[in-house]
């Protein structure tokens, strides 16, 4: 009996020490019934919000203020919260039901049906309560959790996401995961059409009746009012676009940037100035692999990429006057590369120039 009650306890405090929560703050005057009304999808629940939170058990005595721990899975769904994990530059929420925009930095908790924008030069990741990640490129823009359909994690409305486990609704196409820990890229172009890429597990990609199944390392396409293209093999740098690197080799005044082994743990940067500041006077030669198709420069004046001066994306062998487009001075500079099928990277860390 004792080792049975042991084991009971040590189950439970495995349970709870498992379980996903959401904190959720009471209103003036709320009382536990009414939060369990209002939040849970049994309210007959109430008692569970007891057990994580050190509560008399009075469902009637008032919590004005009070942060209460809650399962997520006792949680109506449009009220579960999703939450920015980064932001970087200008990234908006339109709350459900509003018409406002409001500034992403603000915004503590993101709800089903809430719109997510991010402007020029500006990204995001968000975090849902299962712990999936959702990031979010410039100019792009998605609904989470789509009020008007089933188990559909976000719409893409624009723009470019990376996620993981994710499932996705476009203009054009429905891209669901068939295995765990599926890792994909959706895209949607300027003529409307969706481009998908898997870079681990499987997915499957549907439009217009007609399915095709993405595995590692495959991609798609599908034009508007059109069936998907049958899967095509992405060069193999680009199936490991999430751990590339773009490698710096800094001689005389000229960046030469090119890819690092994907599959490297520790990648050696080639700064051979070992300089503190990158002196630039002449040509920037961006030196990049040939499975990529072009690269983007940022230039700012500071290092948080809030006041940028040059934004611009060029073809791969461009060689770049930097001071044919900025004055003197100091800066950093990030780039990122964008692959054959016209995905974009991510930015390098940045790095300060002074250009002469």
């Amino acid at each position: 009996m004792k080792l049975f009650v042991i084991s009971f306890f040590f189950f439970l405090c495995f349970k709870l020490n498992s379980a996903e929560f959401q904190t959720i703050e009471a209103k003036p005057g709320q009382t536990l019934w009414e939060i369990s009304q209002i939040y849970l999808k049994d309210p007959r629940k109430w008692d569970e919000i007891i057990r994580y939170n050190n509560l008399p058990p009075d469902p009637y005595q008032p919590l004005t203020g009070k942060k209460l721990k809650v399962p997520v899975n006792l949680i109506k769904e449009e009220y579960r919260a999703a939450h920015f994990e980064k932001i970087n530059g200008d990234v908006r929420v339109r709350a459900v039901g509003k018409s406002e925009w409001d500034e992403g930095v603000k915004v503590k908790a993101l709800f089903k049906g809430d719109t997510v924008r991010t402007n020029a030069n500006s990204y995001a990741d968000v975090r849902f309560y299962t712990g999936q990640v959702l990031n979010l490129f410039s100019n792009s823009m998605v609904i989470l959790k789509p009020p008007e359909t089933k188990d559909t994690d976000i719409r893409l409305l624009s723009g470019q996401v990376r996620a993981k486990d994710t499932s996705i609704i476009t203009v054009s196409a429905k891209i669901t995961p068939k295995t765990k820990n599926t890792e994909l890229a959706a895209k949607i172009k300027e003529d409307l059409s969706t481009v998908v890429q898997v870079y681990k597990g499987e997915a499957e990609v549907e439009a217009k009746g007609e399915k095709v199944s993405l595995k590692e390392g495959f991609a798609t396409e599908v034009k508007l009012n059109s069936v998907p293209s049958a899967p095509s093999k992405m060069p193999d740098i680009i199936q490991e676009v999430k751990n590339q690197k773009i490698d710096f080799n800094v001689q005389k005044n000229v960046i030469s940037v090119k890819y690092a082994d994907a599959k490297t743990d520790d990648v050696e940067v080639r700064d051979q100035s070992k300089a503190k500041n990158l002196k630039l006077t002449n040509n920037v030669n961006i030196d990049l692999s040939k499975a990529v198709s072009g690269y983007r420069i940022q230039v700012a004046k500071d290092k948080e990429f809030k006041n940028i001066v040059l934004d611009r994306k060029f073809d791969v062998f461009k060689n770049l006057n930097l001071s044919n487009y900025v004055p003197k001075g100091k800066y950093y500079f990030r780039i990122s590369y964008i692959d054959l099928i016209g995905f974009e990277g991510e930015f390098t860390e940045p790095k300060e120039v002074v250009i002469e």
